[in-house]
């Protein structure tokens, strides 16, 4: 288990970080929806040979105090996250974000543009039914669906999204830990911001280099229509499930780094 510093949130909450490795070029491992910086256990320290490696705890995630009502958005978690950044005077950082971490990493790239080298989304972003501003009866949807049974939600959920390969106990323990990492009404008000997030407005914003490295087996699952904002954007795509880092880490390790060297071939391993 990672043992994390804290740190007051700009917008409330607290912030959780911590940092592995101590040499290398730097970058940060956000989590997602009902994750914490847990979920890079494993490939944290693995990465950690070649990088120094930042993870975060988002506020109201992993233990981490929750923001206020007004604190409770994805532009608020960016702005949490480059806080971390200026704390810590960490510049030329790649930050790598999955699923829900994707937007957020995108507003920390917009909060500080002159501490961001680049952005790379770990399953995240290009499907337009998540992340271009969902319609508002569809949130509310979204949100009376979960109300219902939020244990049996989140564990139908994680089954439809993790590979056919994966084991029960690894699916019943990603399971387990989504419903522990947040209080379900905390959780689903995130959710909700999250889908009244829109990429189309928010990711030509960034002023870095940006990348996605998606599931080929959740791509499944998306919209057909792609956005207009990623038409320039590189797509590299895995063998796994959404959650890789713990599915399939010696693979995801590979496919980060190669994609670290693609975006900014200064940054990384030579």
């Amino acid at each position: 288990m990672t043992v994390l510093l804290r740190l007051d949130a700009p917008s409330g909450g607290q912030i959780g970080y911590h940092v592995f490795g101590t040499q290398g070029d730097w970058i940060a491992l956000i989590h997602g929806w009902c994750g914490s910086a847990e979920h890079w256990d494993i490939i944290g320290p693995i990465l950690a040979k070649d990088y120094r490696v930042l993870v975060v705890s988002h506020p109201g995630f992993g233990g981490m105090a929750p923001p206020p009502p007004a604190g409770q958005t994805i532009r608020a978690m960016g702005t949490a996250v480059a806080h971390v950044l200026d704390h810590l005077d960490i510049s030329n950082i790649t930050l790598i974000g999955h699923s829900m971490g994707g937007p957020i990493a995108t507003e920390t790239a917009i909060a500080a543009p002159g501490r961001v080298n680049a952005v790379l989304g770990l399953d995240t972003l290009s499907d337009r039914d998540y992340y271009g501003r969902v319609a508002d009866e569809e949130i509310a949807r979204r949100h009376r669906d979960f109300l219902v049974d939020y244990p049996a939600c989140m564990r139908i959920m994680v089954d439809n999204i993790v590979h056919p390969t994966t084991g029960e106990d690894m699916r019943a323990a990603i399971s387990d830990a989504m419903i522990a990492a947040a209080v379900p009404a905390f959780a689903l008000d995130i959710k909700d911001d999250l889908f009244a997030w829109n990429a189309e407005e928010r990711w030509p914003l960034i002023q870095c280099r940006g990348m996605l490295l998606n599931s080929r087996y959740v791509a499944r699952l998306a919209h057909p229509e792609p956005m207009a904002c990623f038409a320039a954007t590189p797509i590299e795509t895995y063998e796994s499930g959404h959650f890789p880092m713990i599915e399939a880490p010696e693979m995801i390790v590979s496919k980060i780094i190669s994609c670290i060297n693609s975006l900014a071939p200064r940054v990384g391993i030579v």
